[in-house]
Parts: structure tokens; sequence; C-alpha cells
């Protein structure tokens, strides 16, 4: 697998500086932010798409192919967000009719982009801030295979958002949960840091340094990929520091200097 990092001027300043290795940046789909990085260094792009959500017939298909051809980005990925808003007050939400939701809009992604060239990604439960009224369908491993299946597309894995989707459905067995995911299109695999403690709101927060409990379910997903239990994916993307507001207060050097050559040396291993 290739190793790649949330792009940030403190990841970029240790690789010049031959501290960390890296095969990709990964960055936000900001043309500006990946026209620069692609100067200097390998660079995919991460998107900030919904699927479920019925607005990817409105995508920019332009900048997608854009993406795909001028960058080493090999997949467009989504996000499986499907909202209670984004039902009418008199439908009824069920797993089949977010299913649906998501595999309609995964389907109109596949009629203007080849559908081994997309990707679903899961996401945290709850996700207060982000997708605040998140129903909890989008959560079950098996409503997520199912979204695979249907539409053809490949699997994201993140394993940080798995571990708070786990415990926000009061499921125990972190493991039992991952190994229910559609591991068998896995094409990217996530990790990052969760918060030991909850914040404010109840929840485990994600996007920073790795503790020891991520390290143990990381090595152990990676060994999964290694044993054949689940197909190897193309990239393992250590999503720690970033630009912009968000993250410019969680990308510190010292961690990514301390956690990144070990993730490298991870996902080389396979």
């Amino acid at each position: 697998m290739k190793f790649a990092i949330n792009y940030s001027p403190q990841a970029e300043k240790l690789w010049r500086e031959g501290v960390i290795q890296v095969d990709l940046f990964k960055c936000p789909d900001w043309p500006e932010l990946a026209r620069r990085v692609g100067e200097f260094h390998a660079v995919y792009v991460h998107c900030s798409l919904q699927a479920g959500r019925g607005r990817l017939r409105s995508a920019d298909y332009g900048l997608l192919r854009r993406w795909l051809d001028t960058t080493a980005t090999t997949v467009i990925n989504t996000h499986f967000a499907v909202g209670a808003s984004d039902f009418s007050p008199m439908q009824a939400i069920t797993p089949e009719a977010v299913i649906e939701r998501a595999v309609s809009d995964l389907e109109a992604l596949s009629e203007q982009l080849p559908a081994d060239c997309i990707v679903i990604e899961n996401l945290p439960l709850p996700d207060p801030g982000w997708n605040d009224d998140i129903v909890a369908e989008v959560a079950d491993p098996q409503v997520i295979s199912e979204v695979v299946r249907r539409s053809g597309c490949g699997f994201l894995l993140d394993v940080a958002h798995a571990i708070r989707a786990c415990e926000g459905a009061g499921r125990a067995d972190v493991k039992a949960y991952l190994n229910a995911m559609p591991v068998d299109a896995l094409r990217e695999l996530h990790v990052v840091g969760v918060l030991p403690t909850p914040d404010e709101r109840g929840v485990r927060q994600d996007h920073f340094a790795m503790t020891e409990d991520d390290w143990e379910v990381a090595e152990w997903a990676v060994s999964q990929i290694r044993q054949g239990h689940w197909r190897q994916p193309d990239t393992l993307a250590f999503e720690y520091g970033g630009v912009g507001e968000q993250f410019e207060w969680r990308s510190d050097e010292v961690v990514i200097a301390e956690q990144a050559p070990r993730l490298y040396q991870l996902a080389h291993s396979v």
C-alpha cells in the first residue's frame, strides 16, 4: 500500500527535511492547493461529495475528471451522508429508503465516471457540526454493504469514523463492526487518532494524534489485509493535520514526525 498524509505546511517541511517519507500528499478539493502541492510532490484529492442527499447530479464533473487526469487521484470519493431532513415528513426512514437514496446518487455519478473510480466512505455517528441530522442507518454495516453491492462502487474505510459510529450505535466490539463492513470492496483506508474523552456533546472527536488504542486497531486492520481477510487497498492515509481553520491548530510537527514514519512502515508492510 502507498502511504499518504493530509497535506499541511508542517508535513511538507518534515518531508523536505527528510524526517518523514510520503508517497502521496492528500489534499481537500481545493484547486489552487492541489495545483501548488502537485508542483513538488505526488498529490491526490479527497472530495467533499456526499451520497444520499440528491446533490450528485449537479456535481462539477469537469473538475472531477481533471483530478483524475492531472493528479495522482485514482478514485472519486463520496461520503455516505443521509439526513432526516432529506426525507419528506410523510416518508418513513427505513434501511431500504436510505439505501435507495445513496444508490440513486451513486448511479448519477457513475453515468459520468467509471464505477471503478468511485468509492463511498463511512461516517461517524453522531456527527455534530458536520452532519447534524445524520440517520443511524448510514452507520449500519449491512446498509453500507448493500449500497456498495448495488452501486458497484468501492469502499473507503475510515477506521476512526467506524470507532465513533460503533460507540454511537452502542456496539461493544469494534473489530466485529469493522469486519462486517464491505471490506471485500476496500480501496482506501484512513486512520487517525480519536480523543480518549468525549467533548461537551458526548462525542469523542477524531483527527488527533494516535493513541495506543488507535494503534492497536490500525495494526489489527492492516493485519486483516496482510492475511487476505480484507481486500488490499491502494492507499493508507494518515488524516492528521491539514490547512484551514479546522486543522491549523492540530498539525503538530512533533506528532507528525513521530507517527508518520511508523504508519509509513505499516502501509509498506503489505
